[in-house]
């Protein structure tokens, strides 16, 4: 009797650690983890959103409070050697970097700097306005004196 409990107490055991490792192995895929910091003149940025693109496959995070994120791709869908491009936005603040898959984890840290354009000032707008009608009279004026007359 002692034999046959204890060979039941085994194998219920081995069938328990099978089946777990059998788990454990199903859930772990292989898979691309592409980090980094996003900052702005040195300094990290909370709540940027983050916009990762591996292959054909976009993925996107918000930066935390040290403007740290982290996407994971599938490793089929981002494998070693892949480009990676990385943008990120917040407000009117915009930047981005791109690199190469190196292994399980690839850092791309981007700094986001401000892209918009400056507009010009009244006086700048009139200033460049009165140029160009200046250039434009002295060019007509030139090409009426030098005209032979019959």
């Amino acid at each position: 009797m002692k034999k046959r409990l204890l060979a039941v107490l085994l194998s219920t055991v081995f069938m328990a650690v099978g089946t777990g490792a059998a788990t454990v192995s199903a859930a772990t895929t292989p898979q691309t983890d592409v980090t980094g910091v996003i900052t702005s003149k040195g300094n990290p940025v909370a709540g940027a959103t983050v916009t990762v693109v591996c292959g054909t496959k976009t993925l996107t995070d918000t930066t935390n409070a040290q403007g740290s994120y982290l996407v994971v791709f599938k490793s089929a869908d981002c494998p070693f050697g892949s480009t990676v491009k990385v943008t990120a936005k917040k407000g009117s603040q915009m930047g981005s970097s791109s690199g190469t898959v190196q292994g399980i984890t690839t850092k791309l840290n981007v700094a986001i700097v401000n892209v918009s354009i400056p507009e010009f000032g009244m006086f700048a707008g009139l200033l460049a306005s009165g140029l160009g009608v200046g250039a434009i009279m002295y060019t007509r004026r030139r090409q009426i004196v030098m005209t032979p007359r019959a």
